[in-house]
């Protein structure tokens, strides 16, 4: 199908952070329309200029670097970095405010979690965003109910008056989708450990209605690399990680522009998709299987792909719907909010009708525990001879690697760290006849008049985070 020829539902602008996430952004400046314009503007920050060089279509005036020369694969020290580093910490906030203006109805964060540019990046880009943006509405009208209802009165009912000013200016909100992907086993127990923590960040901010965030998608690079073994051979993608950027922006960018295409009796147009994308949040999930039309002979193996989507994944392992119990009573179940179903079925198989459709939504709404709407549609389209089959939806859930798995191989790293015996190496010394002197630091100290105490090393590791920021987060679903 010539995706070409419509415009996306969602006008998107598309950030990427560090390596991982400016490369993904990349191949979004790829798409093009029909007559050659760029379908979505674009932008780079990196913390070394070499990283960006190597992009093929983001503008070169989009393209912006920190001029820290790499973070390492630290997140932690990246943070660090841009907390103590004041003209990087002043580029980041000035790419934020003045470089990247949300003038369309979306704004796309993307950053792998692996490395240290990306992950300190998007976590203080993602902070500076809400709070230029957002945060500013919700302290102006703060003070506008306080002036109108009056100092007492307001202190005496603060947390009302933070609800009411958000709900009058959350339809004003500049929304943010975040796209971040989760690294490899092989990189180590350290990079899992704050994979982790840094992921658990943007779940906590994704899931605060006042933050802004539309969805976020948990790409795992597991999953790729695992897939990536079995169609290496056809020679499309170099290495793992281009067949995961390819994965990424192009299922992305189908299915929003599929969604504004029409053209049948059963439709999902723009605003269905819309509708999926920036209400509640949550994590979003966008699947697309593709099987031979010669293959397919009826209504019913049409709608059996809609189910292999769904229980399919192309972006990461399944996603925790449910809360395994031994009693079924006690059994939990996460929130489904608005489902999308959409087909792209080639002339060939037009004899079939539209049923499976309507079959497929129905089989669908008694397997998830939905709270919102399913949205169907397809399209007659010559497409390589194709039936392609995608379906989207946002949950209150993970996938399972991240949600229980990083920790559980982060502690597999550990056993395995504990039985290995690590020897000691040092360089051979020539003996000396004459005499021979043997210090031990602490006892010579001591000898010296220079007491070490174990009081005056301080573990600072539990030290808690002061947060300044104007939160929310106190708030509940049931407040809203």
């Amino acid at each position: 199908m010539d995706f070409r020829r419509a415009l996306p539902s969602i006008a998107t602008t598309v950030v990427g952070f560090g390596q991982a996430g400016s490369r993904i952004a990349d191949k979004f400046a790829g798409f093009k329309t029909a007559d050659g314009k760029t379908v979505y503007v674009t932008h780079a920050l990196n913390s070394n200029d070499g990283d960006l060089a190597e992009l093929k279509h983001i503008p070169l005036e989009n393209r912006v670097s920190l001029k820290l020369g790499g973070m390492g694969k630290d997140p932690e020290k990246g943070l660090r970095v841009l907390e103590e580093n004041e003209n990087a910490r002043a580029i980041l906030r000035d790419f934020i405010r003045n470089k990247v203006k949300p003038t369309d109805e979306l704004t796309l964060f993307i950053a792998g979690l692996g490395g240290g540019s990306g992950t300190s990046t998007i976590i203080k880009a993602i902070e500076e965003f809400h709070d230029h943006h957002n945060n500013s509405l919700l302290k102006a009208k703060l003070l506008e109910i306080k002036e109108n209802v009056g100092h007492e009165e307001f202190s005496r009912n603060v947390r009302k008056y933070q609800v009411e000013a958000f709900q009058q200016v959350r339809h004003k909100y500049k929304k943010v989708g975040v796209i971040v992907t989760i690294p490899t086993r092989s990189d180590g127990p350290d990079v899992l450990r704050q994979v982790s923590s840094f992921a658990s960040k943007i779940w906590e901010i994704t899931k605060n209605k006042t933050k802004g965030i539309a969805f976020t998608i948990f790409a795992d690079n597991q999953m790729f690399y695992d897939r990536f073994q079995s169609i290496s051979s056809d020679g499309r993608y170099n290495n793992y990680r281009d067949f995961a950027n390819a994965e990424l922006s192009s299922i992305f960018h189908e299915i929003n522009v599929g969604s504004n295409i029409g053209g049948t009796s059963v439709t999902i147009d723009s605003n269905d998709f819309r509708r999926v994308i920036m209400e509640h949040n949550g994590c979003l999930i966008l699947n697309r299987v593709e099987q031979n039309a010669k293959t397919v002979t009826n209504a019913t193996e049409l709608k059996q792909l809609f189910l292999s989507s769904l229980e399919s994944n192309n972006f990461h392992d399944p996603i925790r719907l449910e809360e395994e119990t031994e009693n079924e009573e006690t059994k939990s179940y996460a929130k489904v909010f608005h489902v999308g179903l959409l087909a792209i079925i080639p002339p060939e198989l037009n004899h079939i009708g539209s049923s499976f459709i309507d079959d497929a939504k129905e089989e669908i709404s008694s397997r998830l525990p939905l709270q919102g709407t399913i949205f169907s549609g397809f399209l007659n389209e010559h497409n390589q001879y194709n039936a392609t089959i995608y379906t989207f939806y946002k949950a209150e859930a993970l996938p399972t690697r991240l949600s229980i798995g990083l920790v559980e191989e982060y502690e597999e790293f550990m056993k395995k760290q504990q039985k290995i015996r690590f020897k000691t190496e040092g360089i051979s010394q020539i003996a000396v006849a004459a005499e021979e002197f043997d210090f031990d630091d602490i006892d010579m100290l001591s000898e010296m008049g220079i007491e070490i105490k174990d009081s005056d090393i301080t573990d600072t590791s539990d030290t808690p985070e002061v947060d300044e920021d104007f939160d929310f987060s106190d708030i509940t679903p049931e407040d809203l």
